[in-house]
């Protein structure tokens, strides 16, 4: 995978997509630092076109519409393995 050049910005963001996905997942995008271990963990990781970590730094570069045009967010389980091996919550 080629990692992208763009730098997270509010310039780059959609600010009031984020903050919604942050209200309803209580969880903070603009924190993540791609560590990797939420997709790491991931159960359903194996069956996304894009990882966890991945669909949180399209989140962070204001491509939410790559998130929402894919199928990745829809196998997700519920079972909020990132979330637990989230060094930032």
């Amino acid at each position: 995978m080629k990692h992208s050049t763009m730098r997270l910005s509010t310039a780059t963001m959609n600010l009031d997509f984020v903050k919604k996905v942050e209200a309803l997942s209580g969880s903070s995008v603009r924190r993540c630092f791609q560590c990797g271990k939420c997709s790491a963990g991931c159960p359903m990781r194996s069956f996304m076109e894009h990882p966890p970590n991945r669909i949180v730094r399209f989140l962070q570069l204001g491509q939410y519409e790559r998130v929402l045009a894919g199928r990745s967010i829809w196998y997700c389980a519920s079972c909020e393995t990132c979330t637990t091996r989230c060094p930032n919550k």
